[in-house]
């Protein structure tokens, strides 16, 4: 089912990262609940905003959780206030584990057909397959929206009195559990895998389910999408089952 070339194209992955460390002069509390108690603010997703003036399209939302627990501190950003190791570096840690907190973004993301997934030509898991292969980076669009997102993070964190705050690279795309393309779907056979309902142009009897269908990504999270597209191509299935097993 690959005779155009398209099986492992358009992967794409909307979890980027591109975070925002946020410092304070007293506790958070960060140590209390999880992170499904965290916070996502959809001002700045998708289209949920004026673009006028803006050179990209999409956005993304921002998010903040308390998920500090102690052995997570060893890695916490010291905000050039302290070494990565060592005594100054132990203690600013002690003085300072619950009064660091961070954000991160999930955005648009947009299809490109040469962020792709192929066979390693080399390398191969324990049973001898070749293991798959992530060819894929962020584009200019996805860049432009993880930096203007990180600029209301910014903003969010001196609204609330942060004394530091550090913004993170924009990150890079690789695997995820936010990950979509590959067979993507469409109604033209010659850049797409499978149709408008999931199945194989070259070979109808043949149903892909799940986020590689999907052409593109807004900045929540797929797993509903992914499954209404499943509900959708078992219905097909069964609403056609004498053309498609033939």
């Amino acid at each position: 089912s690959n005779n155009g070339g398209q099986v492992g194209r358009h992967y794409f992955s909307h979890s980027q990262g591109a975070g925002v460390q946020a410092l304070f002069s007293h506790d958070l509390n960060c140590w209390y609940g999880l992170p499904a108690q965290g916070v996502a603010v959809d001002n700045w997703a998708d289209d949920n905003f004026d673009h006028a003036g803006l050179d990209f399209i999409g956005g993304g939302n921002l998010w903040v959780f308390s998920d500090r627990r102690p052995i997570s501190a060893a890695g916490m950003n010291t905000f050039g206030r302290a070494p990565r190791w060592g005594a100054a570096w132990k203690r600013f840690i002690k003085e300072n584990a619950d009064r660091s907190i961070g954000s991160y973004l999930q955005k648009t993301t947009l299809p490109y057909e040469d962020n792709y997934l192929d066979l390693h030509p080399t390398v191969t898991d324990p049973l001898g397959d070749p293991v798959c292969r992530i060819t894929a980076d962020f584009k200019d669009n996805e860049k432009k929206v993880a930096a203007f997102v990180q600029d209301k993070m910014v903003a969010w964190f001196e609204e609330v009195g942060a004394v530091e705050i550090v913004r993170q690279g924009v990150g890079t795309m690789g695997p995820s559990t936010h990950a979509y393309g590959g067979t993507r779907m469409g109604d033209n056979a010659e850049t797409n895998v499978v149709d408008r309902w999931g199945f194989s142009h070259e070979a109808p009897n043949l149903g892909v389910l799940g986020g590689s269908v999907m052409g593109t990504s807004g900045a929540h999270n797929p797993t509903e999408t992914a499954q209404a597209l499943a509900w959708r191509t078992a219905e097909h299935l069964v609403e056609h089952w004498r053309g498609i097993a033939g």
